[in-house]
């Protein structure tokens, strides 16, 4: 990201008590790192048009009902497909339908939304998918 500059916000105080709310259910302690966090989150997305090029390394995370179609299937070629930007995949068995996956991604962003695109066009099954996109520099 670069060095940090400390700097002033005047925020409504409902909009603190939902911050702090949200800190305290995922376990963060510096408001700070939490809001940079969020303003990183909703900047990259908000790049996407001028950023196809940039660098990332992402974290695509879906949870699915293994039981429906063919979606394990689906996911799985599609990994395998994409195997230039997939560095690593976790699989959680949550219960005995639904898995978790956490692909672990690097390169282009633009690559990296074909492959969030393709997995959201596998609709039966997937229940859950987010992304997180940390813009990296390359040399």
């Amino acid at each position: 990201m670069g060095r940090t500059r400390r700097v002033s916000l005047a925020l409504d105080e409902e909009l603190i008590r939902t911050i702090d709310n949200l800190m305290a259910r995922y376990g963060e302690i510096n408001r700070s790192r939490f809001i940079n966090s969020l303003l990183a989150n909703a900047l990259t997305g908000m790049m996407e048009e001028v950023a196809k090029e940039e660098h990332v390394v992402s974290l695509v995370i879906l949870m699915y009902d293994h039981t429906i179609g063919e979606v394990e299937k689906n996911v799985t070629d599609l990994q395998h497909e994409f195997r230039d930007l997939i560095r690593v995949v976790t699989h959680i068995h949550v219960s005995d339908k639904d898995c978790v996956e956490v692909i672990h991604a690097m390169g282009k962003y633009g690559r990296v939304q074909e492959l969030v695109q393709r997995l959201s066009a596998t609709k039966r099954g997937i229940k859950f998918m987010r992304v997180v996109n940390i813009p990296i520099k390359t040399q």
